[in-house]
């Protein structure tokens, strides 16, 4: 009964019909044959799981027809392998439905050939559909699947000629799907400008709405505007359509393209051509399409290094700060605030990276990592006053990073001698070489240590510091300032020599030689996070929150 009935203009009010006879009479729903009736008028007018559950109806199971519309119901919802199978099943009863449901059957189960790889039998399938008397609409749409077989077989030409006479026709059900096929053959084959192609297609887009269609033209638009660097126009066009069209066929593709282009952006790079602040401002307006995890903390960590590079602090760690207080746990959590407390100390606020660096103490963590807090903790508690504290971090950490701000914590107490003995140590044996200039970070080593010398009155530890470094002075950046240093106060004369003298320090910014070093070292741990390195973030379990927080 299930192959008769309904169909052309009468498929609404059949179905109207048919409810209002099972409110009249409830006894009558779970007949056989108004189950039946019912899904085929449900499936005709596109409410495709009200169909499915009438035909799933253990009063059905086992008729041929049936699987013909579950066949149906299948491909249209995407279910190539199942839909095959249920076509199978039923072929014996397909001569008996009506010539408009043969073409419709045929071209739906030639389209599951097609999307399993069955070529030969979606070219005997169409066959099949061509030698019925349909009407137009429904050879139209066979049509368009004999254009992606063409497709397949490497026919490019044949198959831009079908859409190109199919897109001719004033049914937009049909023609948008042939124009979008025309579209992407000519940007294949260069004919088409890219320009050209996303105008075409944002048309196409608001001419056939809601159903895989319309899902195929986001997909391509939105695949064409990453290809042109159109991040915005790309996340725009995918996050509007998926929101909408989640729960259809090609939804979930739709949804991976909006979550790899994202990825792509700020995990893989593809962002780095923007500003930082646009950039910035990119990832502000799509951040719930940040992923929870090892991949989404490493997004954020990179766009804030992009920011520090161009001394955007403030941005930076309020982007850190989110991560550190919304996003993670554990091992994630404190190194992520470390980087956030080296932001704030390149700001010049210690009390919010001690705060940082405080509030994310764990147990367990790598060595490399905790030493690399113990520096900057002792680093804030200087900037804080703190000296005797800051040198208690420290401790007998003889790292370089911890013997470079114990030298400055001794500079600062005025601890000459052992500031000086610090900060020729961390020169090692550069004296011998001789061929390449001094780096800024050396030269403000080498100043500090002359100065210091001199003002400890350690002439043999400025003779010794003179004699090795006097032939670097005069490929200096401040030859004067060097060759002061070296040669201590004696070298110099006048009332105003000893102001003079302390003034030198100006030229060894030692600050700033951190805060350029710090760069760098977050440009090296982005490089070694991408290639797998040895600094990559650990995959870290972030907090358990659900998405609309983790959006927060």
């Amino acid at each position: 009964t299930c192959r008769t009935g309904v169909h052309g203009t009468r498929h609404i009010e059949a179905s109207g019909g048919i409810t209002a006879l099972v409110n009249k009479s409830p006894g009558l729903q779970g007949e056989p044959e108004l189950r039946g009736l019912r899904g085929a008028a449900r499936a005709s007018i596109g409410r495709l799981e009200e169909a499915a559950a009438d035909f799933s109806a253990g009063s059905l199971a086992g008729d041929p027809s049936t699987r013909v519309w579950q066949g149906y119901l299948a491909a249209n919802q995407g279910e190539w392998v199942e839909a095959r199978q249920d076509f199978s099943a039923g072929a014996a009863v397909i001569d008996q439905f009506p010539a408009e449901w043969r073409a419709r059957f045929g071209t739906a189960h030639a389209m599951a050939a097609l999307e399993t790889g069955d070529l030969a039998g979606a070219r005997e399938l169409l066959d099949y559909v061509f030698a019925q008397n349909a009407p137009a609409v429904d050879q139209l749409a066979a049509r368009l699947v004999q254009a992606q077989l063409f497709e397949k077989d490497g026919r490019s030409d044949t198959a831009l000629a079908i859409y190109k006479a199919v897109a001719r026709t004033p049914m937009d059900g049909i023609a948008t799907p042939a124009k979008l096929g025309v579209v992407k053959l000519e940007l294949a084959k260069g004919t088409m400008k890219p320009d050209a192609a996303a105008a075409e297609l944002e048309s196409l887009k608001w001419r056939w709405r809601g159903d895989a269609t319309e899902l195929a033209v986001i997909r391509t638009l939105g695949g064409l505007y990453l290809s042109q660097g159109r991040y915005r126009e790309a996340l725009e066009a995918l996050r509007g359509a998926g929101s909408r069209l989640a729960t259809m066929p090609g939804g979930t593709e739709l949804q991976a393209d909006l979550a790899n282009a994202f990825r792509a952006m700020f995990l893989d790079g593809a962002a780095d051509g923007l500003q930082p602040v646009q950039a910035l401002g990119l990832f502000y307006d799509f951040r719930e399409l940040t992923p929870v995890g090892a991949d989404g903390d490493e997004m954020v960590r990179r766009l804030a290094r992009r920011l520090i590079d161009v001394d955007l602090l403030d941005q930076a760690a309020e982007l850190l700060k989110h991560q550190v207080e919304n996003r993670l746990e554990g091992v994630a959590k404190a190194q992520v605030a470390t980087d956030l407390a080296t932001v704030y100390l390149m700001d010049r606020q210690p009390e919010p990276a001690l705060q940082a660096l405080w509030a994310s103490r764990t147990t367990l963590l790598p060595s490399a990592l905790t030493a690399e807090r113990r520096g900057l903790e002792a680093r804030a508690l200087m900037e804080l006053g703190r000296t005797d504290h800051a040198l208690e971090v420290l401790g007998n950490d003889q790292s370089p990073a911890a013997r470079d701000v114990r030298a400055e914590i001794l500079w600062k107490k005025s601890d000459w001698t052992g500031a000086a003995a610090l900060y020729e140590s961390r020169l090692g044996e550069r004296f011998r070489d001789t061929a390449s200039p001094l780096t800024a970070e050396e030269e403000s080593r080498l100043i500090r240590a002359g100065v210091g010398y001199s003002l400890a009155q350690d002439r043999a530890g400025l003779t010794r510091l003179s004699r090795n470094y006097m032939p670097f002075v005069e490929r200096a950046r401040a030859p004067a300032s060097v060759r002061i240093a070296l040669d201590g106060l004696d070298g110099m004369e006048g009332p105003a020599a000893a102001g003079d003298f302390a003034g030198l320090t100006a030229n060894a910014d030692t600050f700033t030689g951190w805060v350029n070093a710090m760069k760098t070292s977050l440009r090296e741990k982005t490089a070694k996070a991408k290639t797998g390195g040895a600094n990559a973030a650990a995959p870290a379990p972030a907090r358990p929150q659900p998405a609309a927080a983790a959006a927060a």
